[in-house]
């Protein structure tokens, strides 16, 4: 029989931990070699020497969260893989993770199947990222610019251009034929509706945007 894949579970509720025990003993392949309920004993078991070839490491715990944790496992345990688990499917996090090195990312309400697929593959020396996730990196990130510019009407973006061009209200005026204290009104829209810093702000939206 081959040998088992030792497990090290780490989640500060005890009823989780328990949970996924009772999951783990399903698995005749896997063998739990101890617990921990939080980032810090879960190192002081690695460091008084419980071997393991696979942690399962809950993301939201006390003393040292599973972020930190992670990057000290991969920094002073070489080899032990680290699969983070977490009901949060969050990019920014899930990018952190993977900065971090992280084998493999699961959510708690995952199968029984899916826990195993996961398990093996990390322990091979590969990744497993649950669908989920996979689809949370692949959306495109919302540009919080994007949706400020929806909400400029055409007159506001070409008082923008202009503004950022350096041209005054007067000339501003001269160009759109109207007058300059509507110029100034837009302008001031602008600052609001941009919430920026005055001109320097309203040039510095409209280089990032390329609107000049």
């Amino acid at each position: 029989m081959d040998q088992k894949i030792r497990i090290l579970l780490a989640d500060d509720h005890h009823l989780v931990r328990k949970g996924f025990r009772a999951l783990l003993e399903e698995l005749d392949f896997a063998e739990v070699a101890g617990e921990a309920a939080n980032g810090q004993e879960l190192i002081g078991l690695l460091r008084r020497g419980v071997k393991a070839e696979v942690v399962l490491l809950d993301y939201e715990m006390p003393v040292l969260n599973g972020l930190d944790t992670l990057e000290q496992i991969k920094r002073d345990f070489f080899g032990l893989k680290v699969i983070l688990l977490t009901m949060l499917n969050q990019r920014e996090l899930i990018q952190k993770a993977v900065e971090k090195g992280v084998d493999g990312f699961l959510f708690k309400n995952a199968s029984l199947d899916e826990l195993s697929e996961a398990i093996r593959r990390v322990a091979r020396g590969e990744t497993y990222f649950a669908s989920e996730v996979t689809l949370t990196l692949l959306k495109p990130v919302q540009n919080p610019d994007q949706a400020l510019l929806q909400h400029l009407t055409e007159r506001e973006i070409e008082v923008l251009r202009l503004v950022a061009q350096g041209f005054s209200s007067t000339e501003i005026g001269a160009q759109l034929f109207i007058s300059p204290r509507t110029v100034d009104t837009h302008r001031n829209n602008l600052i609001q509706k941009l919430d920026v810093n005055g001109i320097a702000g309203l040039v510095q939206f409209a280089l990032r945007n390329k609107l000049i």
